[in-house]
């Protein structure tokens, strides 16, 4: 598989997702990116692996190199070059009840890597497209699991007209059940208010409560070039005060979860931060009205 090849599979997917049948959550959707990725894996799978010097408690770290050029840090235990046929089609159906939702946060982190660390060698410096295919990813799987396709824009009454605001995804799910605003990043770092603040803008709209925030991130590293060493870049003093000071995000969810992150769970205002797998077991609660759960 080389670059061409990967670009076509890509430019496939973004026009179903994206173009005229704009249709995140179907089957053919899944099925271009499970070509995709079976594509990015091949391509993978001829290159070169460095182990990197991890400076994060309790996780190893490699990069796929091919030459001079190197991907971004791949986490050991999550990433898995043998992932089946079978995994990458359940999980892209959302069809999971029976695995560990470990098991589906490993295979969808292999799955959001490998397009990710294909196109760092194949397209040096570009960080917009791994972005957006790990939109469109997370996008499916959450639009699959809720049974309904997003709207990327809302319309924004006031007193002598209406406003209309682009937006991250966001889920209507019918009447008597929350709405979903649904940001979605490869890494947060100092951007992350952004997230606080669309969810702010949403609540002063429609009421406190009445769009449940729901944030997926894909990881928190960062790699040093030239000492080949990985570390996190994590704020959770800053996440605190997003927290109690702008608007509540209801779940925030990770592939590569970092530890200062899950501990915000057992300190007020209480963030929960989990593994994505745990997405697809709190289904009900994140479709309930309201904020507990």
């Amino acid at each position: 598989m080389n670059k061409t090849e990967i670009e076509r599979l890509y430019e496939a997917l973004k026009k179903r997702a994206e173009g005229a049948a704009r249709d995140l959550k179907g089957q053919e959707t899944g099925d271009k990116l499970r070509n995709l990725y079976v594509g990015c894996r091949g391509f993978l799978q001829t290159l070169e692996i460095r182990e990197l010097t991890s400076l994060i408690p309790r996780k190893s770290y490699f990069v796929f190199a091919d030459g001079d050029r190197t991907s971004r840090p791949v986490n050991a235990s999550l990433y898995s070059d043998s992932l089946s046929s079978e995994t990458v089609q359940a999980v892209l159906n959302c069809a999971v009840s029976a695995m560990a939702p470990s098991t589906i946060t490993a295979a969808i982190y292999t799955i959001a890597m490998s397009y990710c660390c294909a196109n760092d060698i194949l397209k040096r410096g570009d960080q917009k497209t791994p972005g957006t295919f790990f939109e469109l990813l997370i996008g499916h799987l959450v639009s699959s699991a809720l049974g309904v396709n997003p709207t990327t824009q809302i319309t924004a009454p006031t007193l002598d007209l209406n406003i209309t605001l682009p937006t991250d995804f966001v889920f209507d799910l019918g009447a008597d059940k929350s709405r979903v605003h649904l940001p979605i990043k490869t890494s947060t770092r100092e951007r992350v208010v952004q997230v606080w603040a669309h969810q702010r803008v949403l609540d002063g709209m429609h009421g406190v409560a009445r769009f449940k925030g729901v944030l997926v991130v894909m990881a928190e590293t960062n790699k040093q070039e030239k000492a080949e060493t990985v570390t996190e870049v994590c704020l959770p003093n800053q996440w605190t005060a997003y927290q109690m000071y702008i608007a509540q995000m209801f779940r925030v969810y990770y592939l590569d979860l970092p530890e200062p992150y899950s501990r915000l769970k057992d300190r007020y205002p209480f963030i929960q931060v989990k593994q994505f797998g745990d997405f697809f077991f709190e289904i009900d609660k994140i479709e309930r009205s309201g904020l507990v759960g």
